[in-house]
């Protein structure tokens, strides 16, 4: 055996599987904690602390096992971990005052460990008061106990936060790597208890505020890992988390009631998910990651001709050789012919087999993602030659209607039309010219009908399909950080007018920035709406601006007014962001006052987080999203001249994977037409092979003989 495997972030040696595999043989009851200290040895895995990581090498020890290098003994009989009472009642409390503020002598005892003399009576309360009874907190966890001048009035205990949780992650805006590394810095409010006979207004914000001040000394001394943040749960069939909203805890939304440890287990009470940050710029600090490199490459020498295909899937892997091969094939075999059909493509029965191989191969590891990430990766290269890049998502729908039989398709229309829908987030230059997809995701909608009796205001972002601007969001924040000379700039229509996008690119890299045409007409912090609060600012400038030609509608020439302001918005009073705090941006107002008859007035109400004080700075913004509609044109192109929605295939996602190919030549096609207008003095051999530009030449001298002659 010679691999390398590389689990739970850690590489396994061919060596060391080896060394483990001879332990087992040699001691077939060998524990599998005598495994994971091994494994902790070898690999010098330890916490902060410097204990051994065993939880995480039994993960990985139990990985190893699932891939076959290796069989574990049996699994002894664990040892029961419920809480255990101290079999004596619990001390009485007396003369507790109605007001907090009455309190003599409110402290909070750190509970040392096992050892301690009142740990037996933190214990007791929780079993005998609190909800989760005699369950026990697992993992790292500090316990409090709430004492007074009038006895012992309480418990709090903190634990490790929730490996997922999508409100929140969502609300962090961190991607799987950084999760992963700053997971340790969220914690858990686990148990939080007053006791039943104590009635005292305002004891947990009072006791919230004790926790805080010193509960990130507390964890870092005893774990080497400062929190930045703490999430709770509330089970509402019980209580309402009035509680936590007074102690200025946000409500992001609700778990999905599978527990700790998943879906296997069954579905458990759903719960509300609160958190409270520790510090100011907490969110931030959780979503900072080791940026990786990146190698600038100009536009023109992308797309040099003998070996862009290669170029540009330089970085694929597909986890074989002979995959990453294939895919080359088939991108240079649909280039030479875009709109032909896939099979079409390739020119003999061996290679449109071995193409139709990988797309319906059954490996995880070819998905869309993966064959997209190389292109993704040479578009950031290219984008890291620019000072601005404009980052344009939309989405827009593929209609597969005939294909019956194909599994993972769902509506896209409120009419029988059934297909896929398709976000992307692409990347242009200031003047239009299309550098790459930065990243795209294809869905076909269920055809079950939700049972959530909530309405759509109530849930929050990471239940529903609007999540994918966020998601986007995430995408271009990881760039910004690979990219800090470049800015970043994230555009939007109205569809994605979304307090958490607004929200979001706060605290992000401070080289990424949204520009959002808002679609709600807001509540403002000066008791105003928005569009009222615009039309009382003073007329900036007159321009006209000329608008392309979409749909049934020509081109034309609109004279419009232009006027700029800064604005707080408030957060929704719905759903989970009730008590979230206002945002100030700025609105720039561009308006048309006499349109020709019959024909709509421009109207766009655009909001950012650039700064907007002077003329020039206005009309910038208007024109960079302007630049919005080059996206339209490669959907266009993606279904006119590449035919996407022409491709037939069994699933869902067969077509997601063909698709990325034809994703990467919209790119090429829409960057080559562009590249033309805009350098209009750009070599043709820089766009063309010596085979095009002879066929060229040739039509070009038949053209000017015919025009002689005529």
């Amino acid at each position: 055996m010679d691999t390398t495997v590389r689990i739970c972030g850690r590489t396994f040696t061919s060596e060391l599987i080896q060394h483990l595999a001879q332990m087992i043989a040699s001691q077939p009851n060998i524990g599998r904690g005598t495994l994971a200290k091994e494994v902790c040895r070898h690999l010098n895995w330890y916490s902060p602390t410097g204990r051994p990581a065993l939880s995480s090498a039994r993960v990985a020890l139990r990985k190893l096992e699932a891939l076959g290098y290796f069989r574990l003994g049996k699994i002894r009989p664990s040892v029961s971990h419920r809480l255990k009472p101290s079999g004596q009642g619990l001390p009485l409390v007396t003369g507790v005052p109605k007001r907090v503020d009455e309190i003599r002598g409110l402290f909070l005892h750190l509970i040392s460990g096992q050892d301690d003399p009142l740990h037996g009576l933190w214990n007791d309360l929780i079993i005998q008061q609190h909800p989760c009874g005699d369950a026990p907190l697992v993992g790292t966890q500090l316990r409090y106990l709430i004492g007074s001048d009038h006895g012992w009035l309480g418990a709090l205990g903190f634990g490790p936060a929730a490996f997922l949780l999508g409100a929140r992650d969502q609300w962090i805006g961190w991607s799987t790597r950084a999760r992963l590394e700053h997971l340790r810095e969220v914690i858990c409010l686990s148990r939080l208890l007053i006791r039943q006979e104590v009635r005292c207004t305002n004891l947990v914000s009072k006791i919230w505020s004790m926790a805080v001040s010193r509960l990130g000394e507390d964890w870092h001394s005893r774990y080497g890992a400062r929190p930045f943040l703490v999430e709770t749960f509330v089970d509402r069939a019980r209580f309402t988390g009035r509680s936590f909203a007074a102690a200025n805890w946000l409500r992001l939304g609700e778990s999905t009631g599978q527990g700790r440890l998943g879906a296997r287990k069954g579905c458990i009470t759903i719960k509300d998910i609160w958190v409270y940050p520790l510090s100011s710029d907490a969110r931030r600090q959780l979503q900072t990651e080791p940026p990786e490199p990146v190698t600038p490459c100009s536009l023109q020498e992308s797309i040099e001709t003998a070996d862009w295909g290669a170029r540009e899937l330089e970085s694929i892997d597909l986890g074989d050789s002979r995959l990453d091969s294939r895919a080359l094939k088939i991108l240079m075999a649909r280039w030479n012919d875009p709109s032909a059909t896939f099979g079409a493509s390739f020119p003999d029965w061996a290679s449109a087999k071995g193409a139709y191989n990988l797309i319906e191969n059954n490996s995880p590891e070819i998905s869309m993602q993966t064959l997209l990430s190389p292109h993704a990766e040479s578009t950031q290269a290219r984008m890291a030659v620019e000072s601005i890049v404009l980052l344009a998502q939309d989405t827009t729908s593929l209609n597969y209607s005939g294909l019956n039989k194909t599994k993972g398709l769902g509506e896209i229309g409120s009419g029988p039309a059934r297909g896929l829908f398709l976000h992307s987030l692409l990347a242009f230059r200031t003047d239009g010219v299309h550098l790459g997809t930065l990243d795209a995701r294809s869905w076909g909608r269920s055809d079950e009908r939700s049972t959530d009796k909530r309405t759509r205001n109530a849930k929050s972002i990471d239940e529903k399909e609007s999540v994918r601007w966020m998601d986007e969001l995430r995408v271009a924040a990881s760039s910004a950080r690979r990219l800090p000379h470049t800015r970043m700039v994230v555009m939007a229509d109205r569809e994605g007018d979304l307090y958490e996008l607004h929200d979001g690119v706060q605290i992000g890299p401070p080289n990424l920035h949204v520009l959002v045409r808002a679609q709600h007409d807001r509540n403002l912090d000066c008791h105003q709406k928005l569009w009222a609060f615009m039309a009382t600012q003073p007329l900036g400038e007159r321009r006209d601006l000329r608008l392309p030609r979409r749909g049934n509608r020509a081109a034309r020439i609109a004279t419009v007014e232009i006027r700029w302001a800064s604005v707080t918005i408030q957060a929704p009073a719905v759903g989970p962001k009730k008590g979230w705090p206002s945002l100030t941006l700025r609105a720039v107002w561009v308006h048309e006052p006499d349109p020709p008859a019959g024909i709509e007035p421009l109207d766009w109400m655009l909001l950012t987080d650039l700064p907007v004080s002077i003329a020039a700075e206005a009309w910038e913004k208007v024109e960079w999203y302007c630049r919005r509609w080059g996206i339209e044109e490669w959907h266009r192109v993606l279904k006119s001249i590449c035919k996407v929605e022409q491709r037939e295939f069994k699933s869902a996602e067969q077509l997601q994977r063909v698709l990325v190919f034809d994703l990467i030549m919209a790119w090429r096609i829409l960057a080559l037409v562009k590249l033309g207008r805009a350098v209009p003095n750009v070599p043709a051999s820089l766009l063309y092979t010596d085979e095009q530009l002879e066929v060229l030449t040739c039509a070009v001298k038949k053209k000017l003989h015919n025009q002689s002659r005529s």
